[in-house]
C-alpha cells in the first residue's frame, strides 16, 4: 500500500476513550467496547459519520440512558403512590364501618342498597337469631313486622330476648349485644362513645343503622287542661323545681311524675340531658314500661309521663300535650288534629322540639350474627318495612 493510500485510510476514533485505531467497519471500540459514532481521516482533522446507528447504539448513549432512568423512576413513583392511596382507602372504609356509627352517621356503608320488598333483601342467613332492646319497637311487632319478615324469609327466625331481670331498655340491650347475648339490638337512641370503646377492647366493631324516627310524647291525666308545656318546664318538673300544676297554668294539684328507670332506659336522658339525670325529682315514680305508665297516669289526677309516639298513638285514657322549644309558648302537637297520625310535618321541618331516631345496632365481628343484623336492618329499610314503620306510629327515614 502506497503512502498516499495509508494517509487517506479511515480510522474510527472512539469518542469515549479516544482510541483512534479502530477499523473502519467496527461498530464498537476495540479498546473500551462502547459504540462508535464518528470517523476521522488519519493525519486529518476531517470528521465523518461512521454510518447509520442501530437501535442498540441509540439506547446505550449516555443521554438516552439518563432519559430512560428518569422515566423508570417516574413510573415506579406513580405505582407506589397508587398503592398507598388504595391501602389508605381500604383502611378508611374499615374505620367508617366501626367508628362512623358513633355519631349520627347512620352507619350504613356506601354500598347499601334499598329494596322494595323484604323478600328482595339478599344475604339473609338461615337460623334462629336473638334480638331485643327498646320497648318502643314493640309497636312494630304489633303491626306485623315479624310476620312480614317470616313471609319473605321463612328460615330467618327471630327470638325476642329480655334481660334476666325482665327490664328491657337501651342500656341493657347494648350490654347484651356487647356480651354476645343478642345477634342485634333495637335502640331508641344512638350508641355512645363508651360502647364503641368497649367493643374495640373486645376485638370487634359496632355500627348502627337508622330505620325510623319517633317523637317523645308527653301525656297527662285528662283533667289537666293546659295548652302545653315548654321543654324547660318539663325539665323542671322532672328535676323537682316545679311540683304543682298551678305553676304552669293548671289546677292547684300536686304533680306526680312517672318515668322508666334511668338505669335501664335512656328516656329521661333524652328529656333532661345527661347532665341533669343526677338531679331527678324525689317524687318520681318508676314504671316498668309504657303500658304501665299509661295506666298509672290515667288513674292519677295529677299524673304526667312521656313515651315514644308509637305506643301513645290512639290512646284514649290520657291527654297528649303539645310541647314548645326552650321556655317559649310556641306549642306544637305530636299528633295531627284528628289524633290518629304522628305530626310528620312538624318532625320534618324541625318545629317539634324533641326527636329521637330508631337504630338497629350490629356487631361487626364477621359472624353469622353480623349477617343477621344487616339483613334485619335491610328489611326494615325496604319500602315494605318502612310502611310498617309508619303504620306503627313512627316517621320513616325513606
Amino acid at each position: 500500500m502506497n503512502p498516499d493510500q495509508l494517509n487517506n485510510e479511515k480510522f474510527v476514533v472512539c469518542n469515549h476513550c479516544g482510541h483512534d485505531a479502530n477499523p473502519p467497519t467496527a461498530k464498537r471500540c476495540v479498546k473500551c467496547g462502547k459504540p462508535l459514532n464518528v470517523t476521522v481521516l488519519q493525519n486529518s482533522n476531517k470528521v465523518a459519520n461512521s454510518g447509520p446507528k442501530t437501535l442498540a447504539d441509540w439506547l446505550l448513549t449516555p443521554w438516552m440512558i439518563r432519559l430512560l432512568s428518569g422515566l423508570v423512576f417516574l413510573i415506579v413513583s406513580w405505582l407506589i403512590y397508587c398503592l398507598f392511596v388504595t391501602v389508605s382507602s381500604v383502611n378508611k372504609t374499615d374505620e367508617i364501618g366501626v367508628a362512623n356509627s358513633s355519631g349520627d352517621t347512620q352507619n350504613t356503608s356506601p354500598d347499601v342498597k334499598l329494596y322494595n320488598s323484604m323478600k328482595e333483601v339478599p344475604n339473609v342467613p338461615e337460623g334462629t337469631f336473638n334480638y331485643g332492646g327498646a320497648i318502643l319497637f314493640a309497636s312494630l311487632t304489633s303491626q306485623g313486622l315479624n310476620e312480614a319478615i317470616g313471609a319473605g324469609h321463612p328460615n330467618f327466625r327471630l327470638l325476642y330476648t329480655q334481660p334476666r331481670d325482665g327490664k328491657a331498655g337501651n342500656k341493657k340491650a347494648t350490654t347484651m349485644l356487647l356480651n354476645g347475648q343478642l345477634s342485634f339490638a333495637q335502640l331508641s337512641g344512638p350508641l355512645k362513645e363508651s360502647d364503641y370503646s368497649e367493643a374495640k377492647q373486645r376485638g370487634f366493631g359496632l355500627k348502627q343503622v337508622p330505620v325510623g324516627i319517633t317523637v317523645p310524647v308527653v301525656f297527662t291525666h285528662p283533667s289537666i287542661s293546659i295548652p302545653g308545656l315548654s321543654v324547660t318546664q318539663l325539665q323542671d318538673i322532672y328535676t323537682g323545681k316545679i311540683t304543682n300544676w298551678k305553676q304552669v297554668g293548671g289546677p292547684d294539684r300536686p304533680i306526680v311524675p312517672f318515668a322508666r328507670d334511668p338505669k335501664i332506659s335512656t328516656a329521661l336522658d333524652d328529656i333532661l340531658g345527661e347532665s341533669q339525670t343526677g338531679q331527678i325529682s324525689p317524687k318520681l315514680q318508676l314504671v316498668r314500661d309504657y303500658t304501665e305508665a299509661i295506666r298509672k297516669v290515667s288513674s292519677t289526677p295529677g299524673g304526667i309521663s312521656f313515651g315514644g309516639s308509637g305506643p301513645i298513638l290512639g290512646q284514649q285514657t290520657i291527654r297528649p300535650l303539645a310541647i314548645a322549644k326552650g321556655g317559649s309558648q310556641e306549642y306544637v302537637s305530636p299528633f295531627t288534629d284528628d289524633g290518629k297520625r304522628i305530626n310528620t310535618a312538624a318532625v320534618q321541618n324541625g318545629t317539634y322540639p324533641i326527636v329521637q331516631r330508631l337504630f338497629i345496632a350490629i356487631r361487626q365481628d364477621g359472624t353469622i350474627d353480623e349477617l343477621a343484623g344487616n339483613a334485619y336492618a335491610g328489611m326494615l329499610l325496604s319500602k315494605e318495612g318502612q310502611q310498617i314503620v309508619e303504620k306503627a306510629g313512627f316517621v320513616p327515614v325513606r
